[in-house]
């Protein structure tokens, strides 16, 4: 293929997708500020285009091709990126990560992945003498899937642990309490169920220390925040992600104090790389306090540049699978009972707000211009946020909205076939496939878990998909709660492969190409920016990575493994 008809496929795919002004009518030789030469470029266009070599001026890319076309570029100041035959690829976006949670956990206590009940109760020991009393101790994230035992701790182990303040094994979606602490939070024989939550109760009414849902009702024991957020250790993280090719995050979770930290970053000159900041609606909400809440953001839909702006509203809708809380079309079942300490050979998980709410705040953001996403797990959770999207629609009808479903674990073709005609895109987590299908399978059964996190399912019926990681605590890509290692994630969609090396529901499995299309320009696209990045053409930004190991040849245990050995942002090396 000849220089010219790659720059033609690259300015007709950038055009097509909108929002370019055109370069130049003719191109006109000038002088870059970078070049990357002799490289194998996989330009993520259209038509999966490959190169060997791009120029970038003024933080955009003015040429891709081959090295004599991109050589024509050079000049006395221009940075020369020899790629020595290794693979390019665009910069990876990371579409839903929890950087503003994990920082100030890491500028307090860095985090620390505890592997068994005994692990959990040395660290609450440990912290009952390294903070005062009586303050309650919050352990750090546990999931019983990720523990040696398969299962939550119980009351009587957090009481020989600590025994004479409250404690707690925090699991985000499902907790554990010791004895001192259902006493603290009034937690009784006699306490009705918190408003989309559950009280676990044994055969005489007693609470047993599991609490489901149940974050909101403890808020007001929750350590109390830290005055302004760590600026310094937000960047740090940014940073980490920059190593591995991650040059775009999409911020999944913040408060408008949040996104004022990101301005802070970008004010200073400390936000390297590109963020978009998704704005979390507050628990407990009404259906009557949907549009009032909305109307009082101090900020717009879409506000923002390049390097910064404001993205879609979030609504929590259920729980998570790895603590038995998503709301499921069938009962869990008698397996599931030692992982979840479910009761009951009926219980179904349950919505975290009814569905009257879901269906107000989505139509209110709707009307008002906002994309809406909604954390939904479950598969019956899933059905309600697909009721509340298509009735916003219906009532006020608006060309592509791009409503996520954030999670979404259990797809079916109908499902999907139903989400791609609403379109609705999803955003997804393979390392949990990785880090947790050995423990799920036991609890859910293979058929479920034939299907969980099934992209190609998804794919299959036209949804938009973004693989992406929900790091949430942790600095290292590979050891944190949730690993951010995008290669990790691209490895488990390819491979289907679990942390025992167990190969679960193969036909879930896609091509290596397939992946990285969900790391860039697809991942671009949920966000409205797939005319801007998520691929190398002209026109749009030039953030690319250089990497140690060739994506697409290597062998597949190989691929978690891959690093990026230079990160280019706007055209300025960054790693």
């Amino acid at each position: 293929m000849t220089a010219r008809v790659l720059l033609g496929l690259a300015l007709g795919a950038a055009f097509a997708g909108g929002g370019l002004a055109p370069l130049t009518a003719q191109r006109a030789p000038g002088v870059a500020d970078l070049v990357v030469i002799n490289g194998t470029v996989l330009t993520m266009d259209r038509a999966d285009t490959r190169a060997q070599a791009l120029a970038i001026r003024d933080g955009r890319i003015v040429e891709v091709g081959g090295d004599d076309v991109v050589r024509a570029w050079l000049g006395p100041s221009t940075r020369v990126v020899d790629a020595h035959g290794r693979t390019v690829i665009p910069g990876l976006i990371d579409s839903h990560v929890h950087a503003l949670g994990a920082a100030p956990v890491e500028a307090v206590r860095p985090f620390r992945t505890l592997a068994s009940v005994g692990e959990l109760q040395e660290w609450l020991r440990d912290e009952a003498r390294r903070s005062p009393a009586p303050g309650w101790i919050w352990s750090p994230r546990v999931y019983p899937t990720r523990l040696k035992e398969g299962r939550f701790p119980t009351r009587a182990e957090l009481d020989a642990a600590v025994p004479d303040r409250p404690a707690v094994a925090d699991g985000a979606y499902a907790f554990v309490l010791n004895s001192a602490a259902l006493r603290a939070a009034g937690i009784t024989a006699d306490a009705p169920d918190p408003a989309g939550a559950q009280i676990v109760r044994d055969s005489r009414g007693e609470p047993t220390g599991l609490l489901r849902n149940a974050r909101a009702a403890l808020a007001r024991y929750l350590p109390a925040p830290t005055a302004g957020l760590p600026l310094e250790q937000i960047e740090a993280l940014h940073r980490v992600y920059l190593e591995s090719g991650i040059t775009s995050v999409v911020e999944r979770g913040a408060s408008v104090d949040g996104y004022r930290a990101y301005e802070a970053l970008k004010a200073s000159g400390r936000l390297h790389v590109r963020a978009t900041v998704t704005l979390m609606l507050p628990a407990g909400m009404q259906a009557a306090d949907a549009v009032r809440v909305i109307e009082a953001l101090p900020l717009k839909p879409g506000q923002g540049d390049d390097r910064l702006k404001v993205g879609p509203l979030k609504l929590t809708v259920d729980g998570g699978i790895l603590l038995g809380t998503s709301f499921m079309r069938e009962p869990y079942g008698p397996p599931s009972r030692a992982l979840y300490g479910v009761q009951g050979d009926r219980y179904r998980g349950f919505l975290s707000v009814q569905p009257e709410v879901i269906h107000a705040v989505m139509a209110a953001g709707h009307a008002r211009g906002w994309q809406m996403s909604a954390h939904v797990t479950g598969d019956a959770g899933v059905d309600v946020v697909l009721d509340a999207f298509e009735a916003a629609q219906r009532a006020h009808p608006r060309p592509d909205a791009r409503h996520t479903l954030i999670h979404a674990y259990f797809p079916t073709p109908e499902v999907a076939r139903r989400t791609a005609a609403l379109g609705v895109l999803v955003d997804t987590q393979p390392a949990w496939f990785y880090k947790d299908a050995d423990a799920l399978i036991a609890a859910l059964g293979a058929l479920r878990l034939e299907r969980f996190i099934g992209v190609k399912t998804w794919r299959n019926a036209g949804v938009r998909v973004a693989l992406n990681t929900d790091h949430m605590f942790g600095a290292d890509r590979d050891t944190a709660m949730n690993p951010f290692n995008p290669f990790l994630t691209m490895a488990t969609a390819v491979t289907r492969r679990t942390e025992s090396g167990r190969v679960l529901g193969p036909s879930e499995a896609v091509t290596r190409l397939e992946a990285l299309r969900m790391m860039t320009i697809d991942a671009a696209a949920m966000s409205f920016d797939e005319a801007n990045r998520g691929s190398i053409e002209v026109g749009k930004l030039g953030d690319v990575a250089i990497l140690s190991d060739d994506l697409l040849a290597c062998p597949e245990d190989r691929i978690r493994h891959i690093r990026s050995d230079v990160t280019i942002v706007g055209g300025s090396v960054v790693r």
